[in-house]
């Protein structure tokens, strides 16, 4: 296999990309709209906590986008 196929990207890999950034936007928008009705009357201990967790949650659902996007490669026979 040449280097220019090992680098060439896959299927899976578009896939995932899309499916992130299609689930980004809407988690962004989401988590914007539960701030704007939930929080302005809370108070600065609850809003930090709220937008630590908030800046945090969507971590978990890309490793599992990117593990994916990535699996068949990693579990490929080297040669």
């Amino acid at each position: 296999m040449s280097a220019s196929q090992s680098q060439r990207p896959t299927t899976r890999a578009l896939l995932g990309t899309m499916a992130l950034v299609v689930f980004l936007t809407i988690y962004v928008f989401a988590a914007m709209l539960l701030a704007a009705a939930v929080l302005p009357d809370a108070g600065g201990l609850v809003q930090f906590l709220y937008y630590a967790v908030a800046g945090l949650a969507w971590v978990p659902v890309a490793g599992v986008i990117v593990s994916w996007m990535y699996a068949r490669r990693a579990s490929a026979p080297n040669g």
